[in-house]
C-alpha cells in the first residue's frame, strides 16, 4: 500500500436533509402518509398538516398549514430500495415517523440551477421543492415553502442549501 499523494481541497458538501449550519432550527415529529410513498424525498419534499400529527407530501389545495421540509435522514430507519439494506434510499414509507423543519439552514437536492437569493417552492402535488427567480411570479401549482437558497450558486441540478425561515421567500407579487 503507498502513501496518499494528494489531497482534495473540497470537501464532502453533506448528506441531502442534514443540517448545513449550527444556527438556529426548528423541526417537530410527524407520521407521513402522503398520496404515494414516491414523493416522500428527504431534503427534496415538503410536507403539510393533513390531521393532528400526521403530514403529507405536498398541499393539495395550497390551503393547509406547512409541516417543513422533510429532514433529519438518520432519525429515519431506512430499509434501502426494494427492502435491501444496502441499496441507499432517502425516500420515506408512508407511516414513517419523520421530521418536518421549518427554521435552519439546511443541504437539500435542487433539480435546477439556482443562484443565492432566490426564492424556494415547492409543488402542491408531489412537495418537490424548485426555486424561481425574486423578480418571478409564484407558478400555478407552486406554493412559496419560506426559504431561499443560501450560501452557495448552484450551476445545475443536485445538492445546494437552503435556509427556511417563517415568512421569508413569500413576496406579494
Amino acid at each position: 500500500m503507498s502513501f496518499q499523494s494528494t489531497v482534495s481541497l473540497q470537501q464532502g458538501f453533506g448528506v441531502p436533509g442534514e443540517q448545513y449550519s449550527d444556527g438556529p432550527w426548528r423541526a417537530q415529529t410527524y407520521t407521513i402518509n402522503s398520496a404515494s410513498a414516491a414523493y416522500n424525498i428527504i431534503g427534496a419534499t415538503v410536507c403539510s398538516i393533513v390531521s393532528q400529527g400526521v403530514v403529507a407530501a405536498g398541499n393539495s389545495g395550497g390551503t393547509a398549514i406547512i409541516a417543513g421540509l422533510l429532514v433529519d435522514p438518520k432519525a429515519v430507519a431506512l430499509f434501502g430500495t426494494g427492502g435491501q439494506p444496502l441499496s441507499p434510499t432517502l425516500t420515506v414509507p408512508n407511516q414513517a415517523i419523520v421530521e418536518c423543519a421549518t427554521m435552519g439552514s439546511y443541504v437539500v437536492t435542487l433539480p435546477g440551477a439556482a443562484n443565492i437569493g432566490d426564492y424556494v417552492i415547492y409543488d402542491q402535488t408531489t412537495g418537490a421543492i424548485s426555486t424561481v427567480t425574486p423578480t418571478t411570479s409564484l407558478p400555478s401549482g407552486k406554493n412559496w415553502a419560506n426559504a431561499i437558497v443560501d450560501y452557495f450558486t448552484v450551476s445545475g441540478s443536485g445538492l445546494a442549501v437552503i435556509t427556511l425561515t417563517p415568512g421569508v421567500g413569500q413576496p406579494t407579487n
